[in-house]
């Protein structure tokens, strides 16, 4: 963890693999960002929690920031529980454009390759608002990386990376502009040259997974989706910044353009003094039957 830096989560290690899960930049190590500043170059790798907006937006007179507020602000932290049992960390943002207080608790317990996290977001101010609110694990491609989502619509991001035949239609397989087929749930391999942002919506179950077959091993997310009700996915191999990287997105809604979301009605919306929970867990899949069995059972057995 980096409570410096937004309390990132930068490494998580599945140790009957010997595998560091999360993605790192191969010519960037973390290192404290001003606020405001741009994204991309600060992005490092590791686990990034984005609120209360992705790109860059003015609302109502003021500049929301790229990526929002909580990935370049230090945490204030404690220790929530330390014991043979379990061991768990606390961490809290408070907003600096916006009147909010961003709140996580990540868990580990004994004998479980999970690790669990509790959310609390508040609107402490005098005007509802309407966020996005995501999870934005980077995860390495290779290993013959495959992607598992329960979603049942594809909503391309215009303008940014390949374009497809049509922006919206249906899980998994998309039509290139040349006609040709592309299979979603088969990523591509490292420097391929491959660009891809896109939203996947309708979900069926709140999980995500990807999947390395040749490393046999996986990487499960589950959480509510009551409350990130669709997963976006980026994906570069070596097409953008010469980087090779999956990042899974569990959200509140789409667009990334803040503006567009609202207008499509697709956002969260925090009342005046509202707080919401919610919960979420990541997993270590070790073999490929088990995740197939946490593909099978919508991420309640592994």
């Amino acid at each position: 963890m980096l409570p410096e830096l937004g309390s990132k989560i930068w490494s998580i290690v599945a140790k009957r693999h010997d595998r560091e899960m999360l993605w790192h930049h191969p010519r960037m190590v973390p290192r404290k960002a001003p606020f405001g500043a741009t994204y991309d170059n600060w992005f490092c790798g590791g686990w990034d929690d984005i609120f209360p907006n992705d790109f860059p937006v003015e609302i109502d007179g003021e500049m929301w920031p790229d990526h929002g507020e909580v990935w370049s602000l230090p945490a204030r932290w404690w220790v929530e529980n330390w014991s043979e049992q379990e061991v768990a960390l606390g961490f809290e943002h408070q907003g600096i454009v916006l009147p909010t207080r961003f709140r996580r608790i990540l868990r580990l317990q004994s004998g479980e390759a999970s690790l669990h996290l509790e959310y609390q977001v508040t609107n402490e101010g005098r005007e509802a608002l309407d966020v996005h609110w995501k999870s934005h694990p980077a995860l390495p491609l290779g290993d013959s990386a495959r992607l598992h989502l329960p979603v049942r619509t594809v909503i391309d991001e215009p303008g940014f990376g390949e374009v497809f035949q049509e922006t919206t239609f249906a899980w998994p397989l998309a039509t290139r502009e040349d006609g040709s087929s592309l299979d979603l749930q088969v990523l591509p391999e490292p420097d391929s040259g491959d660009v891809q942002f896109w939203y996947g919506t309708d979900l069926t179950a709140g999980w995500a997974a990807v999947s390395y077959p040749a490393a046999d091993v996986g990487f499960g997310l589950t959480f509510d989706r009551t409350v990130q009700n669709s997963v976006w996915v980026f994906t570069t191999a070596g097409g953008w910044r010469d980087l090779n990287v999956i990042i899974l997105e569990p959200c509140t809604g789409y667009h990334a353009d803040l503006g567009v979301a609202k207008a499509a009605g697709s956002v969260l919306t925090l009342g005046r003094g509202q707080t919401i929970s919610s919960n979420m867990a990541a997993h270590i899949l070790s073999g490929m039957e088990a995740v197939a069995r946490f593909e099978a059972s919508n991420g309640t057995d592994w």
